[in-house]
Parts: structure tokens; sequence; C-alpha cells
């Protein structure tokens, strides 16, 4: 792994772009520090990576990803999250701890929409059985970012989107004043409302829920009227 891990920085430095790191970073808010490498050289550099990395089963896969997310720049942690969705089918319940852990370390939408619905997501949705539980303990955590989380974890679950949970999620924040946490209510029930504009205008209009919320999840539907 500490070759790979050498292999992979010598090859993300070289790329490096200062000027362009310091838009990335003012763009974060002065939060974090940057190589400067754009989503799609990032991508590009990372494929022969990917390609060539052999399993060797998910606690060496962890190690991984811990040793990156420790990096100083914030392209590491894409880094992570790129190998992570190549290689969700191959994780199981057991790894969610750990990714559980990574939504509260250096916490950003950046990060946190990509572990929540991409990787813990994929894997509940493989074990639907700790949806509820996994939900109930984050959206009762002071951290917003697991509030988020809660929301946001059926994204990509379209039809098998447990809305009874959701609306009860949504409900639970309604009286957030959190920015992040009201987009993501506006953000899922925008999503579910590809699968059932009905169920999620009357949602709307039979509850009080923050304006910003209500106004991102009517969007598709005002368009589609």
């Amino acid at each position: 792994m500490q070759s790979l891990i050498k292999e992979l920085r010598h090859a993300f430095e070289a790329h490096a772009d200062s000027n362009r790191a310091q838009g990335m970073k003012a763009y974060m808010r002065n939060q974090f520090d940057y190589l400067g490498i754009p989503s799609p050289t990032r991508k590009e550099i990372l494929k022969p990576f990917i390609r060539n990395y052999s399993w060797k089963g998910e606690e060496d896969f962890i190690d991984l990803l811990r040793f990156l997310w420790t990096l100083p720049q914030r392209e590491f942690k894409y880094i992570a999250l790129d190998f992570s969705f190549r290689f969700e089918k191959k994780l199981n319940p057991t790894s969610i701890p750990f990714f559980e852990s990574l939504i509260a370390k250096e916490s950003w939408w950046d990060t946190v929409d990509g572990i929540a619905p991409h990787v813990i997501g994929n894997i509940v949705k493989r074990n639907i059985n700790l949806r509820e539980q996994l939900c109930d303990k984050w959206i009762n955590s002071e951290n917003f970012w697991y509030q988020r989380s809660a929301i946001i974890l059926q994204l990509k679950f379209r039809s098998q989107t447990d809305f009874d949970l959701l609306k009860a999620l949504i409900l639970r924040r309604a009286d957030s004043k959190e920015f992040f946490v009201q987009k993501a209510s506006g953000w899922a029930l925008r999503q579910y409302s590809r699968i059932n504009p009905n169920a999620v205008k009357q949602f709307i209009d039979e509850n009080k829920i923050p304006s910003l919320a209500a106004r991102e999840g009517m969007r598709l539907i005002l368009k589609s009227e």
C-alpha cells in the first residue's frame, strides 16, 4: 500500500497548479488546501491506479482510504471517494462505521454528499434493514452534517425510497435554521418527485417546512406543469 500511496502522491503532485489551487480554496471558503487539479484531470490521472488496484480485502481497502483522508490536500479525499465509488459493490455493512466517521472529519458538502448517498447509501440499499437505524441515529445527532446525511441517504433509491421515513426525517428537522439541512430536504424531495410528484406536492402543501426546502422540492413539479 505504501508504494501505491507514494506513486499516487507523485502523480498528482506533478500536476499541481498553485494558481488554480488558490481559486479552489477560495471557493471552499478557504477551509481546505488544494493541489489545484480539476475533477476531469483528477479522474484521468487516477484511471490506471484504479484499473491496476488489486483487491486484498475490505480491511486493506479501508486502510488505503484512511491514509488518503489524512493527506493535507483536498483532492486526496476526492481520490478516496473515487476508489470507494469504483469498489462499493465489494463493501459490506461492516465498513459503515468507517465511512460514517468520515462524515464528521473535515466536513463539507463535497465529501458528505459523496459518502452518504453514494457509498453508505449503496451499502444500505443492499442491506435495507439498516436504513431506519442509521437515519434515526443521524437525524438525532447534534452535528448537522449527520442530519443532512440522514435526509439524503436515499437519494439513489428511486422507487425503493421509503417516503414515509423521508417525510418523518424532514419534519423532525423542519425547524432547523441550517442551510445545508434545509437544502438537503429540498434536494431529497426534488429527487423523489421524479418518481411520485403528487406525493411530494401533497406533503409540501400539507406541512410546514422551510421555504427553501419547499421551493427546491417543487422545482421539477412546477417545470412540468
